[in-house]
């Protein structure tokens, strides 16, 4: 990415925050000031001070008194405007970071699902985190680099003044800083993007393994996974190397001008001094204001050297930003708060109170027809209707404020059962036609009464009623201090609560004993919700009131049960899982005796 779209990103970084951009660049500009103001004050001590002291001339004791004071109040006010800046500046990079940050999870949760399914866990973090801060890196230097552009300036100006082969020279080392830069610009951009990039593969791996480890342990893949890692670790190695190799040739360099340049203005100045046409003081405020340049060069040029990874890491938020694959909505609601009734374009309709079941193999698109028909997708040439309303032109949270899902790998927050439950409070009805719909302003809280009706739904409250804290239970990361079984039916707790038009399960009972499972889905039934579901689990089919047989992503029959007990695919699929179950209860009666 070229320097030009970093530079107005990290503008607009900082116009977010005029307050403490102001002060920073304020402040900046001072301290450069200051910095020319030093070499004036050391050249005015030199000649009406030092020089005359070193002669064994008397010094006037007010000299004295007004050489410190300059000197002490110049360092003094440089000093302060360091210490302000670098508050000031910190304020503006970590409020930009937070801000787009925020931008990216919220993106996250505006983009598609499909958006999703190509890209990894570990990837998404990458873009939230590396790349975000590798994008601000460089403000911690602009408002730096800001004032010595100021002071670069204000000093080839007192070059000048002082003598025009000085300004030339001093003119010429800040040419061949930027000439170098310029280059070593050039040279690290497309490394940058690489390093980036294999920083991104790392997160994702890293993920994956993390994620993956009781699989990895359990199968004695530990070795392959570690190969696995280590081949993203030593990408990002090369990368890492091959900016430090032309760091290490460039960095050395822009050390070196600015000492060559004040040798140089040595050897040309003394034989000037020893002739009159230059005052020592003249000559030391020169060199003073030499070396004090390249504190300058040196922030500008790591300023600059700093663009491409900023660019780098602004292409892949922006990635995320501008991307188009997100959910669009219309200004229409959904009046009433009855069960729903849903038509397909794929010839799926749910009566409103009816309990629908999807069946089939594994990959054949249950999930996919479950998304469609609770309007989580509708890929473009399909319509979901929701009483009669496409999906398409309901407002912004309207389709979450009808629906609920449980999938099969159920998620727990990491916080008690009750904030599990409550989330965030219930999407109303009066919050649907308002702003505030995905707000906390805009969400009534539940009373005691709905959750433990919530609870008593999903057969999960005598389980809440046994641990030590009751609604008050911590349960850990994703709920690892529950059972598979309780985990999902606090989902489905979570999901009734809300009092959803329209229940959607995908495989949400996997994890429960018939008994339970046949004890869940009767209350589920008796709720009078819409409720559409994929297993192939028998009691499942059981309680429905019509079946769906899916076979490599379309609908290929309708019917009962009783019904679709005369299709053989139908019925090679719920007899082997009732076969399964029954192997399985043999070897539980093996193992008791």
């Amino acid at each position: 990415m070229k320097r030009g779209p970093t530079l107005l990103a990290l503008l607009r970084g900082a116009r977010a925050h005029p307050g403490p951009a102001s002060v920073a660049t304020v402040t900046g500009l001072l301290n450069g000031a200051t910095m020319v103001a030093g070499a004036a004050a050391v050249g005015w001590a030199t000649d009406h001070v030092v020089i005359p002291a070193l002669s064994g001339e008397r010094v006037p004791p007010g000299d004295w008194w007004l050489s410190t004071l300059f000197v002490l109040g110049v360092s003094a006010v440089r000093w302060s405007t360091i210490f302000v800046r670098g508050v000031a500046t910190g304020r503006v990079q970590y409020r930009a970071q937070a801000d787009t940050r925020r931008a990216v999870a919220h993106r996250y949760l505006e983009l598609d699902l499909p958006w999703f399914r190509h890209r990894s866990p570990g990837r998404l973090l990458a873009h939230a985190i590396s790349d975000v801060d590798a994008q601000w890196s460089p403000m911690q230097f602009a408002f730096f680099a800001c004032g010595m552009v100021f002071m670069l300036l204000l000093a080839l100006t007192e070059l000048f003044l002082r003598d025009v082969s000085l300004g030339l020279a001093g003119l010429a080392l800040v040419v061949s800083v930027f000439t170098l830069t310029a280059v070593y610009q050039r040279l690290l951009t497309p490394r940058a993007r690489e390093m980036q990039e294999a920083r991104g593969l790392v997160a994702a791996v890293a993920h994956e393994s993390i994620e993956a480890g009781p699989v990895v342990r359990s199968l004695g893949l530990i070795d392959a996974e570690d190969a696995r890692f280590t081949a993203n670790v030593q990408r990002l190695k090369r990368a890492d190397m091959r900016m430090a190799a032309v760091s290490s040739v460039f960095d050395p360099l822009l050390e070196l001008l600015p000492t060559a340049t004040v040798l140089l203005v040595l050897a040309v100045s003394a034989p000037r001094v020893a002739s009159g046409e230059l005052s020592v003081g003249d000559l030391v405020g020169v060199i003073y204001l030499l070396i004090t340049v390249s504190i300058p060069l040196n922030v500008i040029s790591r300023f600059l050297s700093m663009l491409p990874m900023s660019g780098a890491g602004l292409e892949r938020v922006r990635s995320v930003l501008d991307s188009t694959e997100v959910t669009a909505y219309g200004t229409a609601d959904l009046p009433g708060d009855g069960p729903l009734r849903v038509a397909t374009s794929t010839g799926l309709t749910l009566e409103p109170g009816t309990v629908t079941v999807v069946v089939g193999r594994v990959g054949s698109g249950k999930t996919t027809l479950l998304e469609l028909a609770g309007g989580q997708r509708v890929p473009a040439g399909r319509t979901v209707c929701f009483d009669g309303v496409d999906v398409r032109y309901l407002a912004r949270g309207v389709v979450a404020a009808n629906v609920a899902v449980v999938s099969q790998d159920p998620f727990l927050f990491a916080e008690s059962i009750r904030a599990n439950l409550e989330l965030s409070g219930h999407p109303s009805a009066e919050a649907r036609d308002t702003a505030e719909v995905e707000e906390a302003a805009g969400r009534r809280p539940y009373d005691e009464g709905e959750i433990w009706g919530a609870l008593e739904l999903a057969a999960a409250d005598e389980v809440v009623r046994e641990l030590p804290g009751g609604l008050d239970t911590v349960v850990g990361e994703r709920g690892a201090t529950l059972s598979g079984g309780q985990r999902q039916r606090l989902c489905i707790a979570r999901a009734l609560l809300r009092r959803p038009r329209l229940l959607l399960l995908d495989d949400a009972t996997s994890a429960l004993d018939s008994r339970v499972e046949r004890e869940v889905l009767g209350r589920i039934r008796d709720s009078g919700r819409t409720v559409l579901m994929t297993t192939n689990r028998p009691a499942a089919v059981a309680i429905a009131d019509r079946v769906v047989l899916v076979e490599a992503g379309r609908i290929a029959a309708t019917g009962s049960h009783e019904e679709l007990m005369e299709i053989d695919e139908y019925r090679r699929l719920i007899t082997a899982y009732e076969h399964g179950q029954e192997a399985a209860g043999d070897d539980r009666t093996q193992l008791a005796r």
